[in-house]
């Protein structure tokens, strides 16, 4: 069984596109996820880095506020945390772990629980390793500059708190301390502006195309369904024909392309009784060609095969689209002729004798002549296919005691049949 070029071409191409469709969905679905992993990415280094700028504001607070307390108390807690939290920030201390703003709100036994001591590492060298451009980065270390000098003035503050605390105290209280503060905070302000909006832009950029490839795949993943439905469908109608031939090819002769013998077994009771019930009659007729083993003997076998086909193309030239003609075997044939009484079907069959014996077969300049017997019987009150077979059999021989070369009506009446009479061809 042979598919067609076109259905190839079709079906292959259907594979084509589907395999493209996958591969382009792949490409999108892959790309999405792949643009979902960089929202979350940017979304987590906008925290960290807005965390650590936060942490730079946190610790010149803290430094602030640990100068000024000490200076005013003379308490040495104030001054140690001054010293801690500038340590930590340079990276010549250990760096507690969650490190916020409430850490030194904590008293010491609850810093130790709460937040193990890691490795030192500079604020800045942090600050390094995140993805900030080089003018988010220098306004992060211009803070970080300004934040060191003004510890060098507080550091002032504390040499002179000892011998003389109103000195100390107008360093850290007056106008130029206010200025040296607002020069730390108004580049770690402008980071946030530049910083928030860069990353803003960038997330909404990153939303519009995770959108557009959120609204194209369900069209895309549709196309792949309809694709591959119209695959599933094209693939089950193909079969159902595939399997139609193959019943076809069962029930046809594969040298005459007509009907054989299988199609009358299983199909010829089904045909009279359907007709019986309409009350229609049936004639059949049972031909034989004749002499056909001397025409196999005298020109061969592939001869005797195209006579064979010649001779089906003949009857079927004269034959109604109702009729059913069948290979019955070798050179038999069968001819079931519905809607058709004894009176029509006698000169029928004896004009298509005549008409085969007119139509020689002509081969590479050789012209063959052949003739066909025929018996037949009509349904009359019996509708059965092993006796009309039967009784057309013997009118057959009839035909061929009779000379060969006509039609033998056969009687139907009695429907029990005789013994199998031998035939000469």
């Amino acid at each position: 069984m042979k598919f067609s070029a076109g259905f190839h071409r079709y079906f292959y191409g259907l594979q084509a596109i589907l395999l493209g469709l996958l591969g382009y969905s792949a490409y999108l679905i892959n790309d999405f996820y792949r643009l979902t992993h960089e929202i979350a990415l940017l979304e987590n280094n906008r925290f960290d880095m807005v965390a650590l700028a936060n942490e730079l504001q946190q610790s010149s607070d803290q430094l602030t506020l640990f100068a000024q307390n000490y200076v005013v108390t003379g308490n040495p807690e104030y001054l140690r945390a001054f010293e801690q939290v500038l340590a930590i920030r340079n990276g010549t201390a250990p760096r507690p772990q969650d490190y916020h703003a409430t850490y030194w709100n904590l008293n010491e036994d609850e810093r130790a629980a709460r937040h193990s001591q890691q490795d030192g590492i500079a604020l800045l060298d942090i600050m390094a390793t995140m993805p900030y451009s080089e003018a988010e980065f220098a306004l992060l270390h211009l803070a970080k500059d300004q934040s060191d000098k003004l510890a060098i003035i507080e550091k002032q503050a504390f040499a002179l708190a000892p011998t003389d605390k109103e000195q100390a105290k107008a360093l850290l209280f007056g106008e130029a301390y206010k200025e040296a503060k607002h020069s730390i905070m108004a580049p770690i302000d402008q980071f946030l502006i530049v910083v928030n909006k860069r990353l803003a832009k960038n997330l909404q950029n990153l939303h519009e195309r995770e959108q557009s490839l959120a609204n194209s795949l369900p069209l895309i993943l549709g196309l792949n369904a309809l694709l591959i439905f119209t695959i599933f469908i094209t693939i089950n109608w193909r079969f159902i024909q595939y399997h139609r031939e193959l019943v076809d090819l069962s029930m046809k002769d594969h040298l005459t392309r007509i009907c054989n013998r299988k199609y009358l077994s299983e199909f010829g009771p089904q045909f009279l009784q359907y007709h019986r019930r309409h009350g229609n009659k049936v004639c059949l007729a049972l031909m034989d060609i004749d002499h056909f083993k001397t025409i196999n003997d005298n020109y061969g076998h592939q001869i005797g095969d195209r006579i064979l086909q010649h001779f089906c193309k003949t009857v079927g030239s004269r034959i109604r689209k109702t009729d059913t003609f069948v290979r019955y075997g070798g050179e038999e044939f069968v001819l079931l002729m519905p809607n058709m009484t004894a009176e029509q079907c006698a000169p029928f069959l004896e004009e298509l004798c005549a008409r085969v014996a007119e139509h020689d077969f002509d081969e590479r300049r050789k012209r063959i002549s052949y003739t066909v017997s025929i018996g037949w019987v009509d349904s009359g009150h019996h509708y059965d296919l092993d006796t009309m077979l039967h009784r057309a059999d013997a009118a057959m021989y009839k035909a061929k005691q009779s000379g060969r070369n006509c039609a033998q009506q056969g009687d139907c009446s009695n429907p029990k049949p005789t013994l199998a009479i031998s035939k000469s061809a």
